[in-house]
């Protein structure tokens, strides 16, 4: 088994709500030690993060760990229940599809619940709502929110006309905000999961084509979530309990966040100098965990591991089936991850509402199969080399390896290899790090590779697997999946839009383009002796865990 965990680089498919959860650093006694029993509050817990920017703005952070701190900063409209279900957070909101003047139209409707106030105790209103779209949706904004990507009644005229307003968002009463997009599109919920900041910090200066005093404030943040913004000085956030907070003031006093090497995050829990991390799980970590009398969850992660097939370099459908049949899964996952991920049989998170659950094998490893569709494309053996037209079988496949091969479908290729090898075919492995991976990649020069996916709660495949998909790189252009992708992209009805989905996962798996492999856990570690487990929430889930119910956390009195 390796002993060097990695965490692979994703193909990410940005998504309207993630679900970050990260680690912990060192745990602090509250200045008062001496009536520490006697508090119901409080102390300061530290919690590792991998990486920092400072950019913490929920317009216009940078990188997926600034936007865990905004994440305890501030409070969205609408989040995620357990199931990735989209619920009401600081809004309750209704959909409604209408027919105007023949024109099918969705209206979303978001009403702010009583006593939402921010940090600074000023209530948060339908203007504040109102301001952040207007930022998230100028002809000048350059963050990573795809708000602007929807078909919003009047956003062509405010992004590229003389209009101030969008006609298609309307301030109904002080504590309702209407939108209007043109016809249906089931995705456009999770992209108004907006974390709401207070237009009289935020706005002072803002007007249309000038987002500059909105940007000044990149690193001194103030919202409405749990916490509020202290400092951000050598690689620490210091973040401190926001009384207003309007589902309870949090328990804990202070919370810190540490930039900590991902190499030291088991050693920092057991040693004490942190109280809560998350390692790459793996049986050598549980077992130390275990020895270590540490508590830990593992719950499993939002995305898959998968090999991708460019069918623009391997045009012919049979050597990609007889491919699909060398691919000898389970004796990898379980060599590299015992039994810490699973083995999944179509391309998709195995944790999403539209991942068929009966789903059965498609191709199994067998290689006389494989040499069967190997010679129904027209390959014959000639001198023991598998031969057409005068050219050997030979496929080039990348993985980010790091130069050693550390990944948990490495077995699959060498195997493959063996096979080809056998057959009179070669197999070249090209294992590289990341960044020249996915350089390679995105310019579609891969035979064949190596990755993995992060998911987002909704299942929207257009951006994979459509013809103009823009992260399409198997390079599959199918008429009929594009046909299914699209009419699920026009209802709101989840049992139908899960069904497409089923039909469209078939074509794929037919068109042998990628070929799932696992899907993994993530692990989370706490130091039981500073954190109370306890007040840890019960049945976490990718899309809900303790950071959901920050609020409720406990340090050990």
């Amino acid at each position: 088994m390796k002993k060097n965990y990695k965490k692979f680089a994703l193909l990410s498919i940005v998504a309207g709500f993630s679900t970050f959860v990260f680690a912990g650093c060192s745990g602090e006694a509250s200045e008062d030690t001496t009536n520490k029993a006697e508090s119901n509050v409080f102390g300061t817990s530290v919690f590792a993060i991998s990486d920092l920017n400072g950019v913490f703005s929920p317009f216009f952070y940078t990188t997926a760990f600034d936007d865990m701190i905004n994440d305890r900063i501030n409070l969205s409209l609408i989040t995620l229940d357990r199931q990735g279900q989209i619920v009401s957070s600081a809004a309750d909101y209704t959909i409604e599809e209408i027919n105007n003047e023949g024109q099918l139209q969705t209206v979303y409707t978001f009403t702010l619940k009583d006593n939402i106030l921010f940090s600074d105790g000023e209530p948060m209103t339908a203007d504040d709502v109102l301001f952040n779209f207007l930022v998230l949706l100028d002809p000048t904004y350059d963050g990573m929110s795809t708000l602007n990507t929807l078909d919003i009644v009047g956003l062509a005229d405010y992004k590229d006309g003389d209009a101030t307003e969008v006609s298609g968002i309307k301030k109904i009463d002080d504590k309702t905000i209407q939108v209007t997009i043109n016809g249906i599109d089931p995705a456009a919920i999770h992209k108004f999961g907006i974390s709401v900041v207070p237009e009289h910090y935020y706005g002072t200066t803002f007007v249309k084509g000038d987002l500059s005093g909105v940007k000044a404030k990149n690193s001194v943040p103030l919202g409405a979530g749990p916490f509020m913004f202290e400092s951000f000085e050598n690689n620490v956030v210091s973040l401190v309990n926001n009384p207003n907070y309007a589902f309870g003031a949090p328990k804990l006093e202070k919370l810190k966040f540490q930039v900590t090497d991902h190499a030291n995050m088991f050693e920092a829990v057991r040693t004490g100098q942190v109280d809560l991390s998350d390692p790459s799980a793996s049986p050598e970590m549980v077992a130390n965990s275990d020895e270590a009398k540490l508590h830990y969850e593992l719950i499993d992660n939002l995305g898959y591991g998968y090999v991708g097939i460019n069918a623009n370099r391997i045009t012919d459908l049979n050597v990609r089936k007889g491919l699909m049949h060398l691919m000898n899964r389970a004796p990898a996952i379980e060599s590299y991850y015992g039994d810490l991920a699973t083995v999944i049989e179509r391309p998709m998170s195995t944790v999403s509402w539209a991942y068929p659950q009966d789903a059965k094998e498609y191709y199994g490893y067998n290689v006389a199969k494989a040499k069967e569709y190997f010679t129904a494309a027209g390959y014959k053996e000639v001198d023991g080399k598998l031969m057409k037209d005068g050219e050997q079988l030979r496929i080039e496949v990348g993985i980010p390896g790091g130069g050693t091969m550390d990944h948990p479908t490495a077995p699959v290729l060498t195997q493959m290899k063996s096979d080809l090898e056998d057959m009179g075919a070669i197999l070249e492995i090209a294992d590289t790090d990341g960044n020249v991976f996915f350089d390679i990649l995105n310019q579609k020069g891969w035979d064949m590779w190596v990755a993995a996916w992060g998911s987002t709660a909704d299942p929207d495949m257009y951006q994979v697997y459509h013809s103009t998909g823009p992260s399409n790189h198997y390079c599959i252009y199918n008429d009929e999946l594009d046909n299914i992708i699209v009419e699920a992209r026009e209802t709101n009805d989840i049992p139908t839009r899960s069904n497409l989905y089923h039909e469209a996962l078939e074509i794929i798996m037919d068109q042998a383009v990628e070929m799932p492999i696992y899907q993994r856990k993530n692990m989370y570690l706490f130091n039981p002796e500073m954190i109370n487990v306890s007040t840890l929430p019960d049945n976490m889930t990718p899309y809900y865990n303790f950071y959901n119910e920050l609020q409720n956390l406990e340090m050990v009195r």
